[in-house]
């Protein structure tokens, strides 16, 4: 069902980062639009790490602040929205409805592009799309290693523009793939840019998720930790700085400032 109007949603502030008050309706609504407006499709969103990166990183903060939409991705950083009473809508991790836009790509025969990871990871994405969603166009598949400069990044545009997808899944770590999606915003003709990091491995196995009791109670982060432990100082040092920095600006009431 088309829309006739270009969704509109109510804007809130953490930490110097703006947020979008949605549901998860609201993100198909919006995807919808920029499939068939060819407007509005930099869809991001933000959790801890992502709003600890956007707090040091004022270039990073600013492509979030100037995103189409940007949800809560995270069961933490819905807890600091309640802790600086902001209002905050539903918690949307990605894992949680990409599934449903596939069926959405297939009904509407969006064609999807993966680009990230490895070629075998990208191959077995694909494969994996051809079993499980066999009615939803694949319209390619590059890798994450390129130059994201000059005429080697040029080259993987013009095959991602030529490959007539509707919806790009960028795959790579954070902060780069939503500042690769911002620097090349205006040479993309693919409506929907959606910065997904490692969920295609998700999406084939690769990668174990919590339990839904686990995710569904906002302990994700604590599986995460358990299952990749080298990514301690992201959970263990990262969240209680985002919790102090809450406390900081929006109870103790210091005002942020912007870092030069």
């Amino acid at each position: 069902m088309s829309l006739t109007e270009k969704p509109q949603y109510k804007e809130e502030w953490l930490n110097g980062v703006r947020y979008h008050v949605v549901h998860r309706q609201d993100i198909f609504d919006s995807i919808r639009w920029a499939a068939e407006n060819g407007e509005g499709g930099n869809i991001m969103n933000v959790n801890i790490h992502a709003m600890n990166l956007a707090y040091e990183d004022p270039s990073f903060r600013h492509i979030l602040n100037n995103a189409d939409m940007v949800f809560v991705d995270g069961a933490g950083v819905k807890l600091g929205c309640k802790i600086a009473r902001c209002d905050v809508g539903q918690r949307l991790t990605p894992a949680d409805w990409l599934e449903e836009m596939f069926e959405m790509c297939s009904q509407e025969q969006w064609p999807i592009f993966l680009l990230g990871d490895i070629d075998e990871m990208g191959e077995r994405f694909e494969e994996a799309m051809a079993k499980r969603y066999p009615d939803c166009p694949f319209a390619g598949r590059h890798n994450g290693f390129f130059d994201r400069e000059g005429e080697e990044n040029d080259k993987v545009i013009d095959m991602i523009n030529n490959s007539g997808a509707k919806v790009l899944l960028v795959g790579m770590s954070m902060p780069i793939q939503e500042k690769w999606i911002w620097d090349n915003r205006n040479k993309l003709t693919v409506p929907v840019k959606l910065a997904t990091g490692a969920f295609h491995r998700i999406f084939t196995g690769d990668i174990d998720r919590a339990p839904k009791w686990v995710t569904d109670n906002g302990f994700e982060w604590l599986y995460r930790l358990a299952m990749q432990p080298h990514t301690w100082k992201r959970y263990i040092l990262g969240n209680p700085v985002f919790m102090l920095r809450v406390a900081w600006h929006h109870i103790l009431g210091f005002r942020f400032k912007e870092r030069t």
